[in-house]
């Protein structure tokens, strides 16, 4: 009988206990102002959301309110961190969707397309190289590092073949532009430094070496393997893929890039929808925060209209990803403009931008995943 009131009495305590926990957690998370951005995770955080009476009924309130309460819950990092911790030391090989690889290497998975998108994309970009076909165009697909990289991968692990992918992207396009085969370039050098550990995007030495290849296809006749020179930028780079997975968050990797050996770079930058220029192809501002990658034009915009000192006469339309930031200062000195457009952020239509630059020249510059998720590339071509 005792026993039983002993348990009764230590169970009760534990109730408490737990209700008090809840109850203290609830009031700390009250009493804490909420962040607007995760430094450790690269990302705006969820606000609190408004109830309507629409939301509330179909569910998305709720839904709402969960991602926001993940998002601000208190000492999140640290609980975040410990169950990183824990997934390692039960062997786990992907946290939030990122391989952990050999030797550190942090891995995207390779994007399976949906067919509807895939063919979509290939159509728009064929319907408007025949449009424009007085015009060249070169279409560059760089593979994804799970792609290159796959001695990288976990144990086990298996990922699409981005390259039959690409075969299949070059058959539907035909001879409606000039191919670029960047996978071949790549994998000739794939035991050197072309993708970062802790980041998504190549390296700037695996951009030159794709640039080098590419160089014929957009009409650069010289050599271009010795004109340029890298400098690094900075060497405490860590990238989207540790801010997404909790891993190699320690981990610190170097930026570079390359200017030419010769002659003027003087460049000025008009950030068209921005309103605002810069003299430089380079954000320094962006190497003092965790968005390192950013010092390539300051990150991410819908149009960039790139004059440059180049005496050639030709205008350079780039329709891009950020796989394309580090890869576009090497084409400077070859265009008098070069006009940027990312259609993840443009509004506008290829007709429109035709219709105000006088391009001579069409590179369509993707990554492998981008190119095959991204459902702005079809509007943005075609203008549906």
């Amino acid at each position: 009988m005792d026993n039983r009131k002993r348990r009764g009495h230590i169970e009760s305590l534990i109730g408490k206990i737990f209700i008090l926990s809840l109850f203290l957690v609830l009031i700390v998370n009250l009493l804490l102002p909420d962040k607007e951005q995760s430094e450790e995770e690269n990302r705006v955080l969820e606000t609190l959301p408004a109830p309507s009476l629409t939301s509330v009924l179909n569910g998305d309130f709720m839904e709402q309110w969960e991602s926001y309460m993940s998002d601000q819950f208190a000492g999140r990092n640290l609980w975040r961190s410990l169950k990183v911790g824990l997934d390692r030391l039960g062997g786990s090989r992907m946290e939030n969707g990122v391989y952990i690889g050999r030797d550190g290497q942090l891995l995207e998975d390779i994007a399976v397309p949906d067919n509807e998108l895939f063919t979509a994309n290939i159509n728009a970009v064929k319907s408007f190289a025949n449009t424009y076909s007085d015009i060249p165009a070169t279409v560059m697909l760089i593979p994804d590092a799970a792609c290159i990289l796959s001695d990288s991968l976990p144990a086990f692990a298996s990922v699409e073949d981005q390259r039959q992918m690409f075969s299949m992207v070059e058959r539907g396009l035909g001879d409606s532009v000039k191919w670029v085969d960047a996978y071949s370039t790549l994998n000739k050098h794939k035991a050197e430094k072309l993708y970062y550990k802790t980041d998504h995007h190549w390296t700037t030495q695996g951009a030159f070496y794709v640039f080098q290849e590419a160089a014929a296809s957009l009409g650069i006749e010289e050599d271009v393997s010795d004109d340029y020179v890298s400098y690094t930028v900075t060497d405490s780079f860590n990238g989207v893929l540790a801010s997404k997975s909790g891993v190699g968050l320690d981990e610190k990797e170097q930026i570079d890039i390359y200017v030419p050996t010769e002659g003027d770079d003087d460049v000025v930058v008009n950030y068209v929808d921005e309103g605002k220029k810069r003299t430089s192809l380079y954000d320094s501002s962006k190497l003092e925060t965790r968005d390192k990658y950013g010092v390539f034009f300051g990150g991410n915009t819908s149009v960039m209209d790139i004059r440059t000192v180049s005496t050639s006469h030709k205008r350079l339309l780039v329709v891009k990803d950020s796989f394309a930031d580090c890869f576009i200062p090497f084409l400077t000195p070859y265009y008098r403009e070069i006009v940027v457009v990312d259609p993840r952020y443009y509004s506008g239509t290829m007709t429109d931008i035709m219709d105000t630059y006088r391009i001579t020249d069409i590179l369509i510059l993707y990554s492998g995943n981008t190119f095959m998720t991204d459902n702005n590339i079809s509007g943005v071509f075609t203008g549906e």
